[in-house]
């Protein structure tokens, strides 16, 4: 925030030089970022917490300043006179909100004369980096600087039925904000808004509309102070990309305990500066106001977190300095929390204060730390585990946005369920979030095909997204793999062999992976059911065509989308050293034409039901479409591994084995032996 030191120092009991400002607030946790001089002045730039609102204006700092230096602060008091017809017979307020606006007034003053802003006013706003407009304007931007609290002034006599509305947007109703360059903007409904009897008159919270903005003219104002719910004035800054001096203060919260109080001083320094006269009565509405929150800190408790031996008296003197009203009872320190200190809430926020008061500088350090790290959770070395997996079979790792297009969530959308959608106008032309990362690794697959890269293979490991028919929302793990492939006649063998690979990394050696037939979803064609140790956990297959096309892609490709999170959350197998064998194997490949209907698992529940002898291991050698193989059928090649423990086996030892395999397959699965 920048600040004026002159300005400070106009609420201190004795000034403080530019130095020791920053000193001091740099000692109570706003460390200096900039400085420089301004016609007689300094103008100083010092960091804020997103929680620390109340110091975002000159009286929040001279606070600190006078906490830590033992001087006394000087808060501007509000007092004018009122005369005349009262205000409620020259306007009202209507607050149909109170929940995104807990408490809102209204004050009138008649009889103003607009023109040049006071010299005073003018000197603080130009050397804390502001240009001033009219003593009028300049007016609430002083009380904002000074107080943080935001305030509006409304052309009494261009607010329709002289009537303030609070309420939400309707969809659709215009608005032009305040500003040279400013534009009209179209409401969707989600603002909530400051209406007269016919329009929209400013953005609560945000921007004051120019239909009723303050000119040469005006003589009759509306003076708005009020407090406003700190999202809702962040979704309107955000959704139409306005912000303000004043949008900034409120998303950080302001307390309506504050709202008349810097009201009062508003109306004077209008007076003071423009004349008029101050009609009586406040308009207002909205919730109870809230009382002061009472928390308590132990002094025990303060000094075991702290390592720091500091008497109780002198903690109560360092809260009440800080205006916390402090009382000690027994093994307690009873606080009210100022209305301004938004941030209090809790025991651990007063011990805070105590830390901040003592000074962070003043503490001691320990050269030299013990650490025990912490075990490395499951998930987490799953994760490496996969990603480890895929690494070695050639596969790069995607890190992508988890929003998309709508058309492109369109086409992995599980059926039955709706995208999940943020706000359009922020979204960049992506408002969807994915409900697959398939479709995210196409976009990276198509850039790198822009870019005349060749044999890709793609991961993600990323939530997906989605909202079911009953309007659940839904979001999961998935594990995303996208591979080209050359010959469309291996089906999806490539990246069936990847999965193994991925479940003996999560699950071990005796992983059991089954790829089953499924109905195509419309991404696929076709599609296979993954299960891991009898768990279903995702979908593999080739991409349609229309789905390659519809992305700008060309050639085959294959996919899977695995739900890993159920694996994660076990401990990974432990790997142990095995003997190698002693004795050679041999392999006899075995090629079966068998019809199109026919699955691996079919083959291999063959295979283990023959019960042969010395049997190792079978594995997937090709798969053959084409000249000499029928319409409707295919050929499969199947490498069959045997191996003894104790003894070379011969020829003779699996010949018996094999052909009785291969009767076998005959009977049961109507197959044409090749070889």
């Amino acid at each position: 925030m920048d600040t004026s030191v002159a300005w400070i120092n106009d609420y201190l009991d004795r000034p403080a030089d530019a130095d020791e400002q920053a000193d001091l607030l740099t000692h109570a946790g706003f460390p200096l970022e900039g400085r420089e001089e301004v016609d007689g002045d300094i103008r100083q730039d010092f960091e804020m917490t997103s929680n620390r609102g109340d110091c975002m204006c000159h009286v929040g700092l001279a606070r600190e300043i006078a906490a830590l230096s033992d001087r006394s602060l000087r808060i501007p008091v509000g007092s004018p006179a009122t005369s005349g017809d009262d205000a409620a017979s020259m306007a009202s307020v209507s607050n149909e909100a109170p929940d995104a606006c807990p408490w809102y007034t209204g004050r009138v003053i008649t009889g103003i004369s607009v023109g040049p802003s006071d010299t005073q006013i003018a000197a603080r706003l130009t050397a804390r980096g502001d240009i001033p407009r009219s003593n009028v304007v300049d007016a609430t931007n002083f009380v904002l600087f000074e107080l943080g609290q935001p305030t509006h002034v409304f052309d009494l006599d261009t607010l329709a039925g002289g009537a303030i509305v609070i309420r939400m947007a309707s969809a659709g109703e215009r608005f032009l904000p305040i500003g040279e360059d400013a534009k009209e903007i179209e409401l969707n409904g989600t603002e909530l808004v400051i209406a007269d009897a016919e329009k929209p008159v400013a953005l609560a919270g945000v921007k004051g509309g120019a239909l009723t903005a303050v000119t040469e003219k005006t003589t009759r104002v509306l003076v708005e102070s009020a407090t406003f719910d700190p999202t809702m004035v962040r979704h309107t800054s955000r959704l139409h990309n306005i912000s303000s001096d004043s949008s900034f203060r409120f998303e950080r919260g302001v307390s309506p305990r504050q709202v008349d109080a810097a009201a009062e001083r508003l109306c004077d320094l209008i007076i003071q500066t423009a004349g008029g006269t101050l009609a009586p009565g406040v308009l207002s509405g909205g919730s109870d106001l809230p009382d002061r929150l009472v928390v308590e800190m132990r002094p025990t408790q303060c000094r075991a977190l702290l390592g720091l031996d500091i008497a109780d008296a002198d903690m109560v003197a360092m809260l009440d300095s800080l205006g916390f009203e402090p009382t000690l009872e027994g093994d307690r320190i009873t606080t009210r929390v100022p209305w301004h200190r938004g941030d209090i809430h809790r025991e651990a926020d007063l011990i805070e204060e105590v830390m901040r008061m003592h000074g962070f500088a003043d503490v001691p350090v320990t050269e030299r730390l013990t650490l025990i790290p912490a075990a490395d959770p499951p998930e987490h070395r799953g994760r490496e585990a996969i990603s480890a997996a895929l690494v070695a079979d050639g596969f790069v790792e995607s890190v992508t946005h988890s929003l998309t297009s709508d058309a492109d969530a369109a086409m992995f959308m599980p059926e039955g369920s709706t995208a999940r959608r943020v706000i359009e106008a922020r979204a960049a032309g992506v408002p969807a979030l994915r409900p697959s990362v398939i479709a995210s690794l196409l976009r990276v697959r198509r850039h790198n095909a822009d870019q005349g890269v060749q044999d890709l293979r793609l991961f993600e490991l990323g939530s997906v997204f989605s909202r079911d028919a009953a309007g659940e929302d839904h979001e999961h793990l998935e594990l995303g793999l996208l591979m080209d492939v050359s010959d469309e006649a291996q089906g999806i063998g490539p990246l069936r062999g990847v999965i193994d690979h991925v479940a003996t990394a999560m699950v071990g050696a005796d992983a059991a992976v089954s790829v089953k037939p499924c109905k195509a979803v419309g991404w696929q064609s076709p599609a296979g059911a993954v299960s891991m140790n009898g768990l279903d956990c995702g979908i593999i297959g080739r991409l349609s065509q229309a789905t390659v096309a519809a992305v700008g892609l060309d050639g085959p490709l294959l996919a899977a989308a695995l739900r890993p999170q159920p694996f994660l959350d076990q401990e990974l197998p432990e790997r142990a050293a095995h003997r190698l064998p002693d004795q050679p194997a041999i392999e006899r490949d075995v090629s079966a034409i068998v019809p199109e209907s026919v699955t691996w698992n079919d083959l291999m529940s063959v295979v283990d039901a023959s019960g042969l002898p010395h049997h190792e291991t079978t594995e997937h050698v090709t798969t053959w479409r084409g000249k000499g193989v029928d319409t409707g059928h295919k050929s499969i090649t199947l490498r069959i591994r045997f191996r003894a423990p104790d003894h070379t086996l011969t020829r003779e030892d699996v010949d018996a084995p094999v052909n009785a395999l291969l009767d076998r397959l005959r009977s049961d699965l109507n197959a044409e032996i090749r070889s």
